[in-house]
């Protein structure tokens, strides 16, 4: 089976009067049909970017300069900008990231979804206020028919979510890029939400790329995961061996930093320093100023795809080494157990 997207080497710049932005260095990953796949990182590891991109729905002053973005065989950088309008919501549709700003305040909800499906479907407005209808009772509006006619400030942030999903699912896309789509929302409405996406996901078969910070949420609906740092794709995986044997440092703070029962530690581990600035970004690994394993081949030359499995590959010149010092840690804590019994 071919993927249905394939990131391929891809860079991103922002050209900026303070200087260019190597937002995306050389990312490749791909989504298989109907696969949810998980994009996981800190802010500004160039998650978002990677869906712009994807979409050309860059500002004026991004660029994506090289690599391909391979949609169901079709490079989509090479599409005139027709032709990418008409898989723009009809076959790749995106949920963005905040719901109290994703809607326009003075167009009604009717306006906002039937434009689109008349446009895609070739329907009569008619026809497109079915469609609207009808997806939004699948995600749960209440009196959908009626609260069509509604402004965006007319409804609550969840809701306002529940409407960025129809609008997204109104074509039934085959991709589905979900950037951040329970931000700013409280912890209840985000269940409610994430399992709208989940239900949807499956009973229409969409590939979906998830991107969030949440890792809870990835292991809860992704199968496969991809870990960002400075613009890089530094792991990926089967979400299930990733979250069991991470390889890479930072894919294992990331972990590290994840409040838990079973932890003995009355502190978290934290990651020292800051994300770093992409206008000059550290040169060749861009982990190495904050990872405590790194040594001078770290800060001299990028790190190779390291693929240990069909689907498994770190982007790290000491990772076997980091499994030797974790084993060793791990049989150290045996050892203190042993002896307080």
């Amino acid at each position: 089976m071919k993927p249905i997207l394939d990131i391929q080497d891809i860079y991103t710049y922002f050209y900026t009067e303070s200087g260019v932005v190597e937002a995306l260095d050389g990312v490749s990953f791909d989504v298989m049909p109907g696969e949810p796949v998980g994009i996981v990182g800190e802010s500004g590891c160039g998650k978002t970017v990677t869906a712009h991109s994807t979409l050309r729905i860059l500002p004026k002053n991004g660029k994506t300069i090289a690599g391909k973005i391979m949609y169901r065989g079709t490079n989509l950088l090479d599409l005139p900008d027709l032709q990418m309008r008409r898989i723009r919501g009809k076959e790749i549709a995106m949920i963005f990231q905040d719901p109290m700003t994703s809607l326009n305040p003075i167009f009604k909800i009717a306006d906002q979804m039937t434009e689109v499906i008349a446009l895609h479907r070739k329907c009569n407005k008619k026809e497109a206020l079915e469609v609207a209808i009808e997806t939004l009772e699948q995600v749960g509006i209440s009196d959908a028919d009626k609260r069509i006619v509604d402004y965006p400030h007319q409804f609550s942030g969840g809701m306002r979510q529940r409407i960025l999903i129809a609008r997204a699912l109104a074509l039934q896309p085959s991709l589905l890029i979900a950037d951040e789509p329970t931000t700013a929302l409280d912890v209840t409405i985000q269940a409610q939400v994430l399992e709208i996406i989940k239900e949807m996901q499956q009973k229409f078969g969409l590939a979906m790329m998830l991107i969030t910070h949440n890792l809870g949420v990835v292991a809860e609906i992704t199968k496969r995961v991809h870990i960002f740092y400075g613009g890089r794709v530094v792991e990926s995986g089967p979400t299930v061996e990733i979250f069991t044997d991470p390889k890479h440092p930072y894919t294992r703070a990331l972990f590290d930093s994840i409040p838990s029962l079973e932890k003995d530690k009355t502190r978290l581990e934290t990651i020292p320093g800051n994300v770093p600035r992409l206008i000059n970004p550290p040169k060749a690994c861009r982990f190495h100023p904050r990872c405590k394993f790194a040594t001078e081949v770290c800060s001299r030359v990028r790190p190779p795809d390291v693929w240990l499995g069909p689907q498994k590959r770190v982007v790290c010149h000491h990772f076997e080494e980091l499994d030797l010092h974790v084993d060793e840690t791990i049989m150290r804590k045996r050892v203190k157990v042993q002896e307080e019994a």
